[in-house]
């Protein structure tokens, strides 16, 4: 008889009370806690185990509601929620998975609701799986010691959507005035204009203070008074409901007190396939990453898996993953939170990293110099660190070294 591993995460049909829904859509920060579940749960499936998902898992605490619901002993429940939304499977085993990207955690019931401490909530886990080394070493530090680091399988499809990314429409930077249709140029148009240059690509939800927009932007544009040999594609994680790629200017201003116009930084707002994704992955030299907190970072790992060369600092989830073998490593500064960075922000102040301007620019301009022969190097080594840390054999062994299946 197979082992049965129940996993309940905050989209599918859950609604819950103090889920605004706004937050379920796509390009909301609740989404991406959709995709880590299905990785989970394609991973556990690989391994051999019966998966089920359900909904609302604190409704079976009767006994006879464990009965209807034919509940054994050795089952588990996998909640992969933000901590404020996890709920206990009553009866089984329950573990937590945690992506929380900031050294503190709270242990206060802020505004007196009880699902605002970080620590109670935890203590109620068997065991809490941790995206990164750096979410455990945390949880640890705050007497949690259940934690331990069992990270997703990043799943990188083999490249069979037939939709190319060639036709996908683009808007270059420019926040002097609202953009007009005729301000669309299909990417094959960008590419076949600046066929010698570097590509570098970032992929963000641009409301996401973490990826320091305005930081990169400006970096991006410092570099190119120095080497114009290159351009950027910022592919942007959006509902296109709400949200459209037409906003991008409203949202530099308002978000982002950004302001400026340039042909070589463009952005792309159309929602991908996960293998148009790819396609787009795969033409790019360079991934970019300014972000300042990251709880894994997964679009970052599946460019890195495509031999994409990252550049990144090593701060947050990045440690387990980013060194000078595989990646252009950018320098931080230390410095507390300031607005939204998480959903916690009026009550607990926080710590982040947002790298160095000056670094950021340095190591743009020695990309876009980079030889034929360094850039092989680090793509092959990044490609080996992504599939050997996060492959799907990686993912069996873990959870098999735990006991878990």
């Amino acid at each position: 008889m197979k082992k049965r591993f129940f996993i309940s995460n905050t989209i599918e049909k859950e609604k819950l009370p103090f889920i605004a829904a706004e937050e379920m859509k796509f390009g909301r920060a609740h989404y991406s806690w959709k995709i880590v579940a299905d990785l989970y749960h394609q991973g556990l499936e690989a391994a051999g185990m019966e998966m089920h998902r359900v909904i609302r898992p604190e409704i079976y605490q009767s006994e006879i509601a464990q009965k209807t619901f034919g509940i054994r002993h050795d089952d588990s429940h996998i909640a992969v929620k933000p901590i404020e939304h996890i709920r206990p499977f009553y009866g089984m085993k329950n573990i937590f998975i945690s992506g929380w990207e900031f050294p503190q955690f709270s242990n206060t019931p802020f505004n007196n609701n009880p699902l605002n401490d970080h620590i109670n909530i935890m203590k109620h886990a068997d065991e809490i799986w941790c995206w990164s080394n750096y979410t455990t070493t945390n949880l640890n530090l705050h007497g949690i010691q259940t934690a331990i680091t069992i990270p997703p399988p990043v799943i990188v499809p083999r490249i069979v959507d037939s939709n190319i990314v060639e036709n996908l429409g683009t808007l270059a930077l420019n926040t002097a005035r609202v953009p007009a249709p005729t301000d669309i140029k299909m990417l094959e148009e960008v590419l076949i204009t600046y066929k010698k240059s570097k590509i570098f690509l970032t992929v963000l939800n641009p409301f996401d203070k973490r990826k320091q927009i305005k930081l990169m932007l400006s970096a991006f544009t410092s570099a190119l008074s120095k080497n114009q040999n290159m351009i950027l594609i910022v592919k942007l994680v959006i509902d296109n409901i709400s949200t459209t790629l037409g906003n991008i200017q409203e949202i530099l201003h308002a978000h982002h007190d950004f302001y400026g116009k340039n042909d070589r930084i463009i952005f792309i707002g159309e929602t991908l396939s996960h293998g148009q994704m790819m396609k787009l992955m795969q033409k790019a030299d360079f991934y970019l990453c300014t972000s300042s907190t990251e709880g894994l970072n997964l679009p970052m790992i599946e460019a890195m898996s495509l031999g994409v060369v990252p550049i990144s600092s090593k701060a947050t989830a990045m440690a387990d993953y980013i060194h000078s073998q595989n990646a252009i490593v950018l320098d931080v500064n230390e410095k507390s939170t300031d607005g939204a960075y998480h959903s916690l922000h009026q009550y607990l102040p926080t710590t982040h990293f947002p790298p160095r301007l000056a670094s950021t620019i340095n190591a743009l301009t020695s990309a876009a110099n980079m030889s034929d022969r360094t850039y092989k190097s680090l793509s092959n080594q990044a490609q080996k660190d992504a599939r050997e840390k996060y492959s799907l054999q990686a993912f069996i062994s873990n959870v098999t070294a735990i006991g878990a299946i």
